[in-house]
């Protein structure tokens, strides 16, 4: 019950703001991710930062769209995951994350002990003596030109709280991207509402339209104005 609670209340205060842009293209659900399906195009590559211990839409893009995935996660628990998992060629992993530097970052550990969601910022209870740990980032600039991409068909960040300072980077680059799918970690304690509608007003202002914000108003979906659509694609379903 007070997960729902939360839940509408984020939903009401999203309305408010009027976050959502009706006129946007029309989504459907991939792995739980809304999406315009019909703008994937598997020529381009999409990049899924913050793996944690979940590849499901990653592995939904490849199957269903054909596309290659680069995945990145720079905490040691993910990387040992999937050093464990058997995964496709069109998975190809990174260990390494996104910030607005390119160097060290010490990554926090999660609140219950096992969970793989490390995060930059300070979310431990008063008592938990539970050290961070470092890893390597990068800029999406730096990344895309060691990859050797210039464009950018689907950027997923699920990264923890990292999306502060990679959007207004990824923003002042200038770089191309599509559609982008963000966790926004408003919630945080270290965090705000006005913080994370912030982000939204920068992306809005440099030419992305936000087409959904999910029934626990903290996933958002954007894309490019004026992204040409392909040919329709069937209606993906949730996974």
């Amino acid at each position: 019950m007070l997960k729902f609670l939360k839940h509408s209340l984020r939903q009401q205060r999203l309305r408010s703001a009027r976050v959502v842009d009706a006129s946007g293209p029309c989504t459907s659900l991939v792995s739980g991710w809304a999406m315009v399906t019909a703008a994937i195009d598997a020529s381009q590559p999409v990049y899924s930062f913050g793996v944690g211990d979940t590849v499901f839409w990653d592995l939904h893009m490849i199957r269903r769209f054909g596309v290659t995935v680069h995945a990145f996660d720079p905490t040691p628990a993910s990387i040992a995951w999937v050093a464990r998992q058997q995964l496709p060629p069109q998975f190809i992993f990174h260990d390494f994350g996104i910030s607005n530097f390119d160097g060290e970052l010490d990554f926090h550990p999660p609140r219950r002990i096992g969970n793989t969601h490390y995060s930059q910022e300070k979310r431990w209870r008063p008592f938990d003596r539970r050290p961070p740990v470092s890893g390597r980032v990068y800029r999406l600039a730096t990344i895309m030109r060691q990859l050797g991409h210039d464009r950018l068909g689907v950027l997923k960040l699920d990264v923890e709280g990292s999306e502060f300072e990679a959007i207004p980077d990824l923003i002042a680059s200038g770089i191309e991207v599509d559609q982008l799918l963000v966790e926004i970690h408003y919630h945080f304690p270290s965090r705000s509402f006005a913080e994370g509608m912030q982000l939204v007003r920068q992306l809005k202002a440099n030419g992305f339209v936000c087409v959904f914000a999910s029934p626990r108003g903290l996933e958002f979906s954007f894309v490019r104005e004026g992204l040409k659509l392909g040919a329709a694609a069937p209606l993906a379903r949730a996974a």
